[in-house]
């Protein structure tokens, strides 16, 4: 029953790596009531777009899967991504200060590709893959690197950073990211 479950975001504490899943099928059958628990906890935290289910503690232990629960930013619809990976990143890399429920009050500053093409599966068991860009990419990346363990760069307070860039790039000029394609179509912001 949902109610037996009792999660808590793990405060001030880089995540483990979450540990290979093996055959999907018999993890979301083995899984299925906690994982549903888990997109309950997640749609309910409103102060979240992303949350990797090895930042959280179910029940007083790690809740280490490899699970996230990403929003949409457009329709904040919540999509939980079973065994989540990044396929391939590219567009501009840009320096991000990011907010994250682990490090409350604090500031994570990390490398972000513009784009990336992402995998999941869904709790039916199918396989999706999606593009996203700009800042839904950005959670994308976030959430990803909680589930593998990656060790953010975390700052003791909200400060001002250095956005680091190749250059300052005209709407109308070749995306520096090789696409061929103008920047204002490609690689701007949004």
């Amino acid at each position: 029953m949902m109610n037996d479950y009792f999660f808590d975001v793990i405060p001030d504490e880089q995540t483990p790596i979450t540990p290979e899943i093996e055959d999907v099928n018999a993890f979301i059958e083995e899984n299925l009531n906690t994982i549903a628990a888990f997109r309950v906890f997640a749609i309910n935290t409103s102060n979240a777009i992303g949350l990797a289910a090895n930042q959280c503690n179910l029940n007083g232990k790690r809740f280490n899967l490899r699970l996230a629960a990403i929003k949409d930013i457009k329709t904040m619809a919540t999509v939980i991504a079973i065994d989540p990976k990044i396929v391939e990143s590219y567009g501009i890399v840009r320096t991000k200060a990011e907010g994250c429920l682990t490090w409350k009050d604090k500031m994570i500053v990390a490398e972000r590709h513009h784009f990336v093409d992402v995998e999941y599966y869904t709790m039916d068991g199918e396989l999706h893959k999606e593009t996203h860009k700009a800042y839904q990419g950005q959670v994308w990346q976030h959430e990803i690197n909680h589930i593998n363990g990656v060790e953010e760069v975390v700052k003791k307070t909200w400060e001002k950073y250095e956005e680091k860039n190749e250059g300052k790039v005209q709407r109308n000029d070749l995306c520096p990211c090789g696409s061929k394609r103008k920047y204002k179509r490609c690689c701007i912001d949004g």
